[in-house]
């Protein structure tokens, strides 16, 4: 194509002059690279990467020479293309259409792969007893990946959605490049410090082999297999498999699905609540009915009847007791008025104001105030006082008389 008058090609005339050249020029070429961001379209054509060390041939193979292929394809896979360049012209993608592929060894990194998971099981990290349980109902849990792709939001929104009362933290870390395993690994040996924390999810969204090539590091996965808290590993999507997903606690294929997974639905939960109460509600009151019945069965029994019995005869005792004891007492409290009454009448005969008022006086030394009981003792003082019933007077004493005068 020649451009003649014009100076400039439109898009469409530049990428029809490239796949002429390559059909042209490329119309059987054999290459050999490993295959990555393989995908089996569900027409049945194949799409893939072929790479090496230093570049990337975008490859596919449509559906009738795809059924040829006697192996499993799959990304980290070396493998030997047949087939012819050309460009594909809507997208200007210059790619290799696959006539054939056969099998030409591992890749380096499925190597690398498979030797650190060998080495990792026969360690024990993969072994089921050492899987920590996930809690029920967690609260605060928080998740590791890239704060701006697309996992973060799938878990945030499924959380929010599903357990709205959970508290959910982001430690943002790179999860794909140089420095992206050693972040994971700060992450989880930070994380256990936070407070109440209960569970950990830890992955990122889909990508090749060497995109998710962070979560195969050797460093990750012991420090996910020495995590205290629970973790779960979403990596990639549901056919995508690394080393953390085999050492961590639980394995999610996606991460919206490690949410689910992490946190119950709140409308199930509340559900379960209803339901439990009300089997709890029936329980209880079946067995305050059974109780009741057996209540009535133990009142109309013998030996209640028996024990009543004995109480009946104990509480008639008692009255019969009460009453000898009160007519005991009324005896006691009257004959000991009887007695009261004695004491003060003799009492009252022996006051000496009753026998003053039958005509009888007290003498007693006027000075000393002592009675004066004989005529001798009374010859003996010049003054006495002399009582009478309704009063005293001073009285001299003159001489002793004898009993005659």
């Amino acid at each position: 194509m020649l451009l003649g008058d014009r100076d400039y090609f439109t898009v469409t005339e530049i990428n029809r002059e490239v796949k002429a050249i390559l059909d042209q020029n490329y119309r059987s070429v054999r290459v050999v690279g490993e295959i990555s961001n393989f995908r089996r379209h569900s027409s049945g054509h194949l799409y893939f990467t072929l790479k090496d060390a230093e570049s990337q041939l975008k490859g596919m193979c449509f559906r009738g020479d795809a059924g040829r292929v006697d192996f499993d394809l799959a990304d980290g896979i070396k493998v030997l293309v047949s087939g012819r360049l050309t460009v594909y012209e809507p997208y200007g993608q210059y790619q290799i259409v696959a006539s054939r592929i056969e099998k030409a060894g591992v890749g380096e990194l499925e190597q690398a792969f498979r030797a650190l998971k060998d080495k990792l099981e026969k360690e024990g990290l993969f072994d089921p007893e050492h899987k920590q349980p996930l809690p029920a109902y967690p609260f605060k849990l928080a998740v590791v990946t890239s704060p701006t792709g697309a996992a973060v939001h799938d878990v945030i929104s499924t959380v929010a959605r599903r357990w709205p009362c959970a508290e959910l933290l982001l430690f943002p870390v790179r999860v794909q490049g140089e420095s992206a395993a050693g972040e994971i690994v700060r992450a989880l040996e930070r994380l256990p410090e936070v407070p109440d924390l209960e569970l950990i999810i830890v992955g990122r969204g889909g990508g090749s082999l060497e995109d998710l090539w962070a979560f195969n590091e050797e460093a990750v996965a012991r420090a996910i297999y020495q995590c205290p808290v629970p973790v779960i590993s979403a990596v990639g999507h549901e056919t995508d498999f690394t080393i953390a997903d085999f050492v961590a606690d639980v394995r999610a294929a996606t991460p919206t699905m490690a949410a689910e997974i992490a946190v119950p639905e709140l409308a199930d939960v509340l559900e379960n609540l209803e339901r439990m109460q009300a089997t709890l509600t029936q329980r209880m009151r079946g067995a305050v009915d059974l109780y009741k019945v057996r209540l009535r069965e133990l009142l109309r029994s013998y030996a209640l009847g028996q024990v009543r019995g004995k109480i009946e005869r104990y509480l008639q005792a008692h009255d019969y007791a009460m009453d000898n004891l009160q007519r005991r007492i009324s005896e006691v409290v009257r004959t000991g008025r009887v007695a009261l009454t004695h004491a003060m009448t003799r009492l009252q005969g022996l006051d000496a104001t009753a026998i003053l008022g039958r005509g009888y006086s007290i003498c007693a030394d006027f000075e000393t105030g002592a009675v004066i009981s004989s005529a001798a003792r009374a010859a003996e003082i010049r003054d006495m006082r002399v009582t009478f019933k309704d009063g005293s007077v001073l009285s001299e004493v003159k001489e002793k008389l004898d009993g005659k005068q």
